[in-house]
């Protein structure tokens, strides 16, 4: 028997974004219409899901399920990679062309880092951030999150700047004028960033809602300092994002299962959330990032990962007083995260045929909306699913 379809208000979408909810739900009744995760999403009754061992997961702790909508599906549309969004020329973006267009745009490694935009002695350069600002203006409905991220190498010693491929001109150290108040370099420039505009007038205010205050700071490559300086770090700068942007979202710095604190990723987490409650809430969402990746070359199948790392970044949070009822989102996702020489960022042909690596996609998508996620954002997306002809010949309908 078919699942029944999942109920939702009315609303004036264009035709690139109803096409996509009508994709998502093809995915279920193509690949997984014989489990029960699309019943799940289906069903807005707000009990917890549970589970046997009858092949699919025992799926607790589970959160009062929600509609679902096109910003359940989030994508990275980096500038760094031509097989990603990436145009001919300085600053050139290409907009994913493709039926599917997914509803919400996180704006990591695409050149809206700090380290990117802020030159020293009070020159920003604003070339990428305008390009993307007229291109969400374009592509509107379409929500936006920022992610801030790689400190500027001139705030830090000549012998500290890591320069990763990303943003070459940024590193993982914190910032030499940051105190227990806060950096004023950094304020400065959340400052300048919430308030600037294109020359076309398209505005962050009106166009960027979200803000994942730091990516992955339990990983040295993104962040040497400790959770304290982190916290310290972007207190101030969440006071003047809330002042200029109205309804800002505030997604808490990210943390990941490759931790490498020497504490772990279950730790971090939760030092981070009790970190919150005697310091001061700051966070308005939880956000985490948790792959498919296994080995350099396999991956886990959704089920599986859903069980070895979701479940106890939710059991944590349903633990924590305060946070049991803020919503949720899985910002970072893939196959893999691409070690060299990797995957690349796709589903591993040794492992699964094409209609598998389709119905993972959806089925990782259903699991998380299923249990209250707010958002699964499919990291360099273009690559996976836009432009994977094996995904899209497969969603025709």
């Amino acid at each position: 028997m078919l699942p029944p379809l999942i109920p939702r208000n009315s609303e004036n979408l264009p035709a690139a974004r109803k096409r996509s909810l009508w994709l998502l739900l093809f995915f279920c009744l193509a690949f997984v219409s014989s489990s029960n995760v699309c019943v799940a999403a289906a069903n807005d009754n707000g009990a917890p899901e549970t589970r046997s061992s009858s092949g699919m997961p025992n799926m607790q702790p589970g959160k009062a399920t929600r509609q679902l909508y096109p910003t359940n599906w989030g994508f990275q549309c980096g500038i760094g990679d031509t097989h990603n969004c990436a145009g001919q020329g300085y600053g050139s973006i290409v907009w994913p062309n493709t039926a599917a267009q997914p509803g919400m745009l996180r704006l990591h490694d695409a050149g809206t880092h700090w380290s990117t935009i802020d030159q020293g002695n009070g020159v920003y350069n604003w070339i990428l951030l305008d390009n993307w600002l007229d291109l969400i203006a374009q592509h509107q409905p379409v929500k936006v999150s920022q992610v801030f991220t790689w400190v500027p190498c001139y705030l830090v010693g000549a012998h500290e700047c890591s320069a990763p491929p990303t943003a070459p001109n940024g590193t993982n150290v914190p910032p030499r004028d940051l105190a227990a108040a806060g950096s004023p370099s950094f304020n400065d420039f959340v400052t300048k960033f919430v308030q600037h505009c294109s020359p076309s007038g398209n505005c962050v205010k009106s166009l960027i809602r979200g803000y994942e205050m730091w990516n992955e700071w339990d990983i040295k490559f993104h962040w040497t300092g400790s959770m304290e300086q982190i916290y310290q770090m972007v207190k101030p700068a969440v006071a003047i994002i809330r002042a200029n942007v109205p309804n800002a979202v505030i997604l808490m710095p990210s943390t990941t299962p490759p931790s490498d604190t020497g504490l772990g990723y279950q730790a971090d987490f939760q030092n981070w959330l009790n970190y919150e409650n005697a310091h001061g809430r700051i966070s308005d969402w939880i956000d985490w990032h948790v792959y498919l990746t296994n080995t350099n070359y396999t991956t886990r199948t959704p089920e599986d990962q859903w069980n070895k790392y979701v479940v106890n970044y939710l059991n944590i949070q349903n633990s924590t007083a305060g946070w049991q009822t803020s919503p949720w989102a899985n910002t970072e996702t893939n196959f893999n995260g691409a070690p060299p020489p990797g995957l690349n960022y796709t589903c591993p042909a040794a492992q699964f045929t094409p209609s598998d690596c389709a119905g993972q996609i959806v089925r990782w998508q259903l699991l998380h909306a299923s249990h209250g996620g707010r958002n699964l954002a499919w990291y360099k997306w273009k690559e996976t699913v836009g432009s994977n002809r094996q995904y899209q010949t497969r969603t025709t309908i």
